[in-house]
């Protein structure tokens, strides 16, 4: 364990802002520029959420999965911001007319296990046309697309062997164009000719509304397919921060995001956060 000790210390060393290694590179050479050379430390979530909420830094930004906890820091309170989100786009070939799927649809289409395991598309729809379905998963590095349906829609368990995996972008743009059958995992909307499915969770207790991953319903986290990244910020030190946290409520912050793979907060979200410090 003296391993661990020694990376928890060493995010204390400085660092303002630490947190998910999706933000290391571009974004901590952002904050750099505008906050100091040694403001930003993403080494990873697990020693960044420790160094929060035992009150050795500012601010955190980590993925947090529905139902879990805030870190919650030693003596303050803590500001949360949904700076952006991993999300999942749901895509197939744009002569397909099926107008939605749940979260079971997905799981009974790329699980090895599936309760109810299809193989066609009238599998998953009995009113959809006789095709068999081609899975894949789009998940070039830094995006998480392939873990996040991992845990969010199969539970942990892996995929059926003639899933794809980790197809190139270039490669998934071609099984949208030419598959009829084609169901692909992508980081985000294509861009090419396709047709791209509104997802309902479905679960007992959950929405049963579908919902497009549009950057509105992505921030209100009415789109299923999603994780969000949230930053949380020591109330005592929003004053202090104002330089760094109004760089990462930028345009340009946001732009990095999105070539990281990411869906940035929409701009109004964004300007809302902005007037939250300029009004404490």
């Amino acid at each position: 364990m003296r391993w661990l000790t020694c990376l928890l210390a060493a995010v204390a060393g400085g660092a303002d802002f630490v947190g998910s290694d999706l933000l290391d590179g571009p974004v901590a050479a952002g904050l750099a520029a505008v906050a100091g050379p040694d403001s930003a430390d993403f080494a990873g979530t697990l020693p960044g959420r420790r160094a929060f909420v035992e009150g050795r830094v500012a601010a955190f930004a980590g993925l947090r999965r529905a139902g879990e906890p805030a870190p919650e820091p030693k003596g303050a309170a803590a500001v949360e911001f949904h700076l952006a989100s991993v999300v999942i786009v749901v895509a197939t070939h744009d002569s397909n007319r099926v107008e939605r799927l749940t979260l079971e649809n997905l799981a009974d289409a790329f699980a090895k296990d599936a309760r109810s395991p299809a193989r066609n598309w009238n599998d998953l729809q009995p009113d959809a046309r006789s095709e068999l379905l081609t899975p894949a998963v789009c998940s070039p590095p830094g995006t998480l697309v392939l873990e996040a349906f991992q845990g969010l829609v199969l539970e942990g368990q892996p995929f059926r062997p003639d899933v794809r995996l980790r197809v190139e972008p270039d490669l998934a743009a071609d099984l949208l164009a030419a598959r009829a059958g084609s169901l692909i995992l992508l980081p985000r909307l294509p861009a090419g000719r396709a047709r791209v499915l509104p997802i309902a969770d479905g679960r007992p207790g959950r929405s049963t509304t579908a919902y497009r991953p549009d950057e509105d319903n992505v921030h209100n986290r009415d789109y299923p397919l999603q994780l969000p990244l949230i930053l949380n910020v020591r109330s005592d030190r929003l004053a202090s921060l104002r330089p760094g946290l109004r760089w990462l409520f930028s345009d340009e912050a946001a732009a990095i995001l999105v070539r990281q793979g990411l869906t940035p907060a929409p701009a109004a979200a964004r300007a809302r956060f902005v007037q939250r410090l300029d009004t404490r």
